[in-house]
């Protein structure tokens, strides 16, 4: 009797090991774990050009050799800069720096280092920092600021203007020059006036033989 109990309960043992191993094995595998890849936050581009547009027209643009834009705080890291900026008479205003941000929902700029701003009339001005405030469409050039027009020179910590410096608001140990024509710039002046009038003068002869080619295309088929 003792052995029959041996034998059931050995037989017992088997059984459920070999249930406990038909569970393991039939368990299905809990799926692997995938790495959860984000999206990278921060893009480089080279040679990108940003602009803004207001009521269909361009108010300025500016291209960098580089760009670095972090999407989640919306502003662009931006280094060599070339810039354009669009007045209302329709003359540009050209705009070169070292560095600068431009934040994407201010569209606020900001501009450091070798300011040069040069504008449609031979004007100059340079400075170590040049800000543009979307929302008051205002212009504001900080730290040894120099304007340089005709033969008048004004020097002082900041100038602020709406209407791309033709009119401009200066503070800040301000010092304005009148009559000057033996400095550097006077020549620099001379040659900006003889380069656009060289410009002007080739692009109305281009106009003009646009113009003529046209119209002897016009003779030519007149008389087919």
């Amino acid at each position: 009797m003792e052995k029959k109990y041996k034998i059931l309960i050995g037989v017992a043992v088997i059984f459920f090991v070999c249930l406990v191993t038909w569970v393991v094995r039939t368990t299905p595998k809990a799926p692997p774990q995938h790495e959860k890849i984000e999206p990278p936050t921060v893009m480089e581009y080279e040679g990108n050009t940003i602009s803004e547009e207001k009521d269909g027209k361009k108010v300025w643009e500016i291209t960098a050799d580089k760009m670095v834009m972090d999407s989640i705080s919306q502003t662009a890291e931006i280094e060599n800069i070339h810039g354009k900026f669009f007045k209302e008479d329709g003359k540009v205003m050209e705009i070169t720096g070292d560095k600068g941000v431009y934040n994407q929902q201010t569209k606020d700029v900001h501009v450091e280092g070798n300011i040069v701003v040069l504008d449609g009339d031979g004007a100059k001005l340079t400075s170590e920092n040049l800000d543009w405030k979307g929302a008051d469409e205002l212009l504001t050039a900080s730290n040894d600021v120099k304007i340089f027009r005709e033969d008048v020179r004004a020097y002082g910590d900041s100038a602020s203007s709406t209407d791309g410096f033709n009119h401009f608001f200066m503070k800040g140990n301000v010092r304005i020059l009148k009559g000057v024509k033996d400095d550097d710039f006077a020549k620099e002046l001379e040659e900006f006036k003889a380069k656009k009038a060289a410009e002007e003068n080739s692009t109305e002869a281009d106009k003009n033989n646009a113009t003529n080619s046209n119209e002897k295309n016009s003779a030519d088929t007149d008389n087919l």
